[in-house]
């Protein structure tokens, strides 16, 4: 790409440069660090000048290159084994076979002009690896692939070399450093734009590229194999130090040639085109960004600086929900974005323009500046990550979360809501005795999973109930469907997950020995399910156990597949306590199943996803009943049991699917590990799922579980949990009046716990109804509403005014209903009454705004969109007694 910088800017450049004090970027010149970095620049050193300067490559090299040889490894990361020692040689990490190669020699090779007006050659074998589907062959660019080790390994060197007389003075090491920086500098402008994605064929640009043609997602790469990478920081740190330095003066004259304008040149020809590339702030911008204000401070050009703190500006709002979480949902990519959003404080905190430099777009100049103190969003960002963590510090595997990117490891679990990004967290306990259950209903925004209400499970240091989370092996497409995650499937097909998919949160109520969620989802089936509703509550048993209440009701559909899959990190067994037959396969009739071939395999026809699960085996449910599930791990103690309703005509069928984690990143491996999973088939398009779901180690804390008949009840579950306490669950009760352990019972609600204890102790939880048994009375009365007026935002947190008396408790959670279109939920500080209204003041910021008038809604976090309607402030009440005699 051609530089088109205005003059004064060019020339404002070079005076910065020559005239700035470097280095100028924050680079570790410890002396205590010369002896290592003379072992690893100790092989160059050992060449001559010739032959060091001939490792680095005339032509840009390629990384997502094959081995043809074997089928471990995932995504084309094969080939990662090379050494200076040998270096036109390229050895597969799994198989050991080395490339270029006489078993595959090269079968053509592709011929392109390139920027610099040069030609080059890329010699390719043509292949048909099992993942390949066209019918027109592979090209393997086993050469270009050396190319990008030497490429690598060559910036890097120079880094070391330009550290190492940084500390020691001594001029060799400068004189090589700069040798090096000048060869890129020559051959950079023939390093040929290219299109380099596992699984796809390599594309090589002809001639130079203008930015109006570059891909979209920054995939026209010509440094490495994605532009967001491709300013190289080792060069820009080896200028940095090299800067008007001795070897430098020398090699010019020597040259006859000003070498600093040749590397300066190419370094921002690496940022231009950076900046050139249409950028839509995701989850790899803000390193990029880093980027270029490194290297605006060292060519001393103050618009890359600007460039970068503008787009930051726009992302910490367009990119986040109004809780802080990150727009994809995946705490994986949120913990990327804080720590490229860290370094990015960092790199430009202190940074000034030149003197009389004001930026032409916006009228702004910086002095010494620190972005950080002016961006209160970067504060809740961080916040809302570490809220996402498992008591072992891992990250809770949502969407594409990798299982093992951990964060510190927490020492309480308590209760926790996300509601701008639809994710609910039931916990407690303490140091190994922790317990959570993770609910989530986040959109669809990238890097999603088609999982809406999917329902998560930590308990005794484990994943007992497990999202596989993040993989880049060849069975990812099993990964992201829903029959893979713990929830109900209509009609074998998966969930839609796109921007309109939010669910709607009824309730969240963390009680003192009952924690409970609600949830709609409907839209994750849409024009096909009218109620989508799961209902989780942790019911404490002592402070070394819990137990779930799990109801997932659903209206819509002909079919629906409750799943429940164990632990994807350990091997388990799986047993129920009713006779089962083997039963071939859950494939739709007819279907034909092929497992994926490569992380881009992508069959979602409905049903597909059902050929992943195997070793199947089945009963049809004659009457209702309660079926025990066992989880057990094989190497401990720790399990899983799950008392789960069957309906007369329901099928259970059990069995294994993959677990994929145990696979690591080998495809060879997928095979041999597997997760059990059941499922709860019914059959009716009208189903009330209910299970009570005990984690256990030692011990089994739940004695049974029975379905007891009460009038009134659509469904009433008696959970003995020990001799002395006995817990009756009552679900959609209306107009219950009976008599159930020898006192008077009566209930209207959608749920209520009872726990009746041997000493007379009861305690009793009720949602948005009525409950009442021997002495205890529960009246929470109906849902309560009220219009909403106007919003106040200031510093992060925010208000609400809404007409009539309205004082819900500090600690309350409220919900906005706007328009009927979006539910958005917030945490109650104070509440107020002003006149005929009520001011509540939130822990949150409401991230919207509010125009009572045209009766619209409009939120300046994501999703940025407009709700007009009718808007409502909405409490759907919990009571809760503890202990009462």
């Amino acid at each position: 790409m051609t530089r088109y910088l205005p003059t004064c800017i060019m020339m404002l450049a070079l005076v910065a440069v020559a005239t700035a004090q470097h280095p100028v970027l924050s680079t570790n010149l410890d002396p205590g660090q010369a002896d290592s970095l003379r072992k690893a620049v100790e092989p160059v050193m050992q060449m001559t000048e010739q032959q060091m300067l001939d490792l680095i490559p005339t032509q840009s090299g390629l990384y997502f290159v094959s081995c043809i040889n074997c089928t471990a490894g995932q995504q084309e990361g094969q080939l990662k084994e090379w050494s200076v020692q040998d270096p036109d040689v390229v050895r597969c990490s799994f198989c050991g076979h080395t490339y270029p190669s006489a078993t595959y020699p090269t079968s053509g090779v592709v011929e392109v002009a390139t920027p610099g007006g040069e030609i080059a050659r890329y010699p390719y074998h043509e292949a048909q690896p099992p993942w390949w589907k066209e019918d027109e062959p592979y090209r393997c660019f086993f050469e270009a692939r050396v190319d990008y080790h030497k490429i690598r390994y060559m910036e890097t060197a120079a880094s070391n070399l330009a550290r190492l007389y940084k500390i020691t003075g001594e001029n060799e090491y400068g004189r090589r450093a700069a040798l090096i920086l000048n060869r890129f500098a020559e051959v950079f402008p023939n390093y040929c734009y290219h299109f380099d994605y596992p699984f796809r064929q390599k594309e090589i640009s002809d001639g130079d590229v203008n930015p109006a043609d570059f891909r979209s997602g920054y995939r026209t790469a010509r440094w490495t194999w994605w532009a967001y990478m491709d300013m190289s920081r080792p060069l820009l740190e080896a200028y940095d130090l090299m800067t008007g330095s001795d070897p430098l003066v020398l090699l010019s004259a020597e040259k006859n040639t000003d070498v600093e304008v040749g590397i300066q040149d190419m370094l921002a020809d690496m940022a231009d085109q950076a900046m050139a590339n249409r950028d839509d702030l995701t989850n790899m911008s803000p390193g990029m960004w880093a980027d270029l204000i490194r290297t605006g401070r060292v060519l001393g050009e103050p618009e890359y600086v600007h460039t970068a703190v503008g787009r930051l500006r726009q992302l910490t709002t367009t990119q986040f929900f109004y809780d802080g979480a990150w727009i994809e949902g995946a705490p994986s990519y949120h913990s990327q974005v804080i720590g490229a959003l860290q370094n990015l404080f960092v790199v430009a905190r202190g940074y000034s323009d030149p003197p009389g430099y004001t930026y032409a777009q916006t009228g702004e100049r910086f002095d010494t500046l620190d972005i950080e103190a002016d961006m209160p969003e970067v504060v809740r960002a961080r916040e809302a990550l570490a809220r996402m963590r498992m008591p072992d510090g891992r990250y809770c595997p949502v969407h594409d979360t990798w299982w093992t990117q951990k964060g510190a490891a927490i020492s309480e679990s308590k209760a926790d809501l996300l509601g701008g990004l639809g994710h609910a967290i039931l916990g407690t306990g303490s140091g190994d005795n922790q317990f959570q259950a993770h609910i989530t209903w986040s959109p669809g925004y990238g890097h999603r999973h088609w999982d809406g209400l999917n329902l998560l499970l930590w308990a005794h240091g484990h994943e007992l109930l497990s999202d596989i989370g993040y993989t880049h092996t060849k069975w990812r497409e099993w990964t992201i469907q829903s029959p893979s995650h713990n929830l109900v499937v209509v009609d074998q097909a998966n969930q839609l997950a796109d921007r309109s998919t939010y669910g709607h949160l009824r309730y969240f109520a963390p009680g003192e020995e009952v924690q409970l969620v609600s949830v709609d989802n409907a839209q994750a089936y849409p024009n096909v399910t009218n109620l989508y509703r799961r209902t989780v509550g942790m019911v404490s048993i002592d402070e070394e156990n819990v137990y779930l209440i799990d109801v997932f009701q659903v209206e819509g559909g002909q079919t629906h597949d409750y799943l429940l899959h164990g632990s994807a990190d350990v091997a388990q067994t799986l047993q129920a306590n009713v006779p089962t037959s083997a039963r071939p396969t859950l494939l739709p009739a007819g279907m034909e199943f092929t497992a994926g071939t490569s992380e881009q395999s992508s069959d979602m026809t409905d049903g597909h996803a059902y050929g992943y699960m195997t070793d199947l085996r089945s009963n049809h449910v004659d009457d209702n009943q309660i079926i025990l599930l066992d989880y057990q791990n094989t190497e401990d103690t720790i399990g899983l049991q799950v008392f789960t309703v069957a309906a007369a005509d329901d099928e259970l069928v059990i069995g294994q699917a993959p677990s994929v984690r145990q696979a690591r990143s080998d495809d060879s491996l997928l095979d041999q590990y597997h997760r059990q999973f059941a499922m709860l088939r019914r059959e009716g398009g009208q189903s009330l799922f209910a299970s009570i779901i005990v984690p256990t180690a030692d011990a089994r804390p739940i004695e049974q579980v029975q379905l007891v008949e009460i009038a009134g009840a659509e469904l009433a579950l008696e959970v003995t949990v020990s001799d002395t306490r006995t817990d009756l669950i009552l679900i959609n009760a209306s107009g219950v009046q009976t008599e159930y352990a020898g006192r008077s019972l009566e209930a209207d609600t959608e749920l209520a716990i009872l726990s009746i204890r041997e000493s007379g102790q009861t305690s009793g939880t009720v949602a948005a109804g009525r409950l009442a048994w021997g002495n205890l009375s529960l009246d929470t009365g109906a849902t309560i509403e009220h219009a909403l007026l106007s919003v106040g935002r200031e510093n992060g947190h925010g208000s609400l005014m809404v007409a009539g008396e309205f004082l819900p408790p500090a600690g309350t959670i409220i919900t906005v209903d706007h328009g009927g279109q979006r539910t958005s939920a917030y945490t109650v500080a104070s509440s107020t009454v002003e006149g005929e209204n009520s001011w509540i003041e939130l822990v949150d910021d409401p991230g919207f705004e509010f125009d009572l008038e045209a009766s619209t809604s409009t939120f300046v976090f994501v999703p940025l969109e407009s709700y007009e309607g009718v808007h409502t402030v909405r409490l759907m009440p919990i009571a809760e007694v503890v202990s009462e005699m």
